[in-house]
């Protein structure tokens, strides 16, 4: 994936992230986990495909831990599943930049570390259930960020248009939950650039300008619709949240 910062001019609207020496806080690799990691290890274009589910071939009846939904827009693409377990929520996560140095000497930033919500519930994401199922090693708890709108009644949506716009693309990332502060998580997810929407930013338009995990504008609004609707039509409990909300479009900065 190209990056999407480099030593090049048209990054310096941003060089405050680029300039940084960033220290990640990941710990030991996740590879240690095989079967977890098949299902981290997708690129971001097929969790991306995958997040478009019909909702003409929704499961009939949700099990008690889990039911699927398959993708028709990439078929053998993994499975969207709906989940009731302990999840990473990173829909409205601040996100800082992880550099790196090619052979050539030209810097890089292609993941970002975002700081997420640790949850238990429902929530939306690619795999089964077991695969994605929150995994202790070496006294370190890892997950996968997944969807839910939690957030959605208390949050409002921050629209980035630009098509420079940096974010990062959370949705079937791997994390660790913080040691210090177990309602928290780690995650590391691929950065994106073009328009976004997050619940992040306080509907400020400035924290733009920063790394926030976020989604495409069409992918933000079908996770937003289908989530509701599919937990809605099978009754699970809680009741979801209605989708989110926009932004006032006045403002601008704090």
């Amino acid at each position: 994936m190209p990056s999407a910062f480099s030593d090049s001019p048209a990054v310096h609207g941003l060089d405050t992230y680029a300039g940084r020496k960033y220290v990640s806080n990941s710990p030991l690799p996740i590879s240690a986990i095989v079967d977890w990691e098949v299902v981290m290890s997708a690129r971001a274009t097929t969790l991306i495909a995958a997040l478009f589910v019909s909702t003409a071939v929704l499961a009939a009846d949700p099990q008690t831990t889990t039911t699927t939904t398959t993708s028709t827009s990439s078929p053998g693409a993994i499975l969207n599943t709906f989940c009731n377990q302990e999840y990473a929520l990173c829909i409205k996560a601040p996100c800082g930049p992880i550099v790196s140095r090619k052979p050539d000497g030209t810097f890089s930033i292609e993941q970002a570390n975002c700081t997420c919500d640790v949850l238990t519930g429902w929530s939306m994401g690619p795999g089964a259930c077991d695969k994605r199922a929150p995994v202790t090693v070496s006294g370190r708890t890892y997950l996968m960020s997944t969807y839910s709108n939690f957030f959605n009644k208390t949050n409002l949506t921050l629209s980035c248009p630009s098509s420079n716009q940096v974010w990062a693309l959370c949705y079937g990332a791997p994390c660790v939950i913080d040691e210090k502060n177990p309602s928290k998580s780690i995650c590391t997810c691929p950065i994106q650039v073009g328009p976004s929407m997050t619940l992040g930013g306080e509907c400020w338009q400035g924290e733009c300008n920063r790394i926030w995990s976020a989604a495409t504008p069409t992918a933000d609004a079908f996770a937003n619709d289908n989530f509701y609707k599919y937990m809605t039509q099978h009754n699970l409990q809680p009741p979801p949240n209605p989708p989110a909300k926009d932004c006032p479009a006045t403002t601008t900065s704090q």
